[in-house]
């Protein structure tokens, strides 16, 4: 699956999509992803309140999301290296974004990387429960572009 050139306005949505492909093996694409520093400031400790908790996550998984100048911000804390390390990368590649675009995205990108195959079932829910959570934000951005 080509990931289309219009998700890629930014470079360094390019960059963290070329390097994450430039990897040869699952292995190494999961250690790249543990390793990486997140572009983003994880979510604090202080931040990490119940109503940014994602249900089900057995690892505790918390997100947050920031709009500004119209576009939307997302950042991650897991207490799962491997979570946090996913999960971090996606808010990554969503951030810095409009509204309209990350709808327009949709699963594409996780889908595209094929992300989802490099987890167990309980992992992969944190990932959707992600995906839902931008969605969730950029729609409520459109609807209430004020708020936020």
């Amino acid at each position: 699956m080509t990931i289309p050139e219009s998700y890629q306005t930014r470079s360094i949505h390019r960059e963290l999509i070329e390097e994450l492909l430039a990897l040869d093996t699952a292995e190494d694409r999961l250690q790249w992803l543990m390793e990486r520093p997140p572009l983003h400031r994880p979510v604090e400790s202080e931040e990490r309140t119940d109503d940014r908790k994602v249900p089900g996550c057995l690892s505790g998984l918390w997100l947050k999301a920031d709009i500004r100048d119209a576009r939307c911000f997302f950042s991650a804390h897991s207490d799962s290296d491997l979570v946090h390390g996913v999960v971090s990368y996606i808010c990554d590649l969503y951030s810095d974004r409009e509204p309209r675009q990350i709808l327009e995205i949709g699963d594409l990108l996780i889908r595209s990387l094929r992300l989802d195959g490099l987890l167990s079932t309980t992992r992969k829910r944190a990932l959707s429960s992600s995906l839902a959570f931008f969605q969730h934000t950029a729609s409520q951005q459109i609807e209430h572009p004020h708020a936020g």
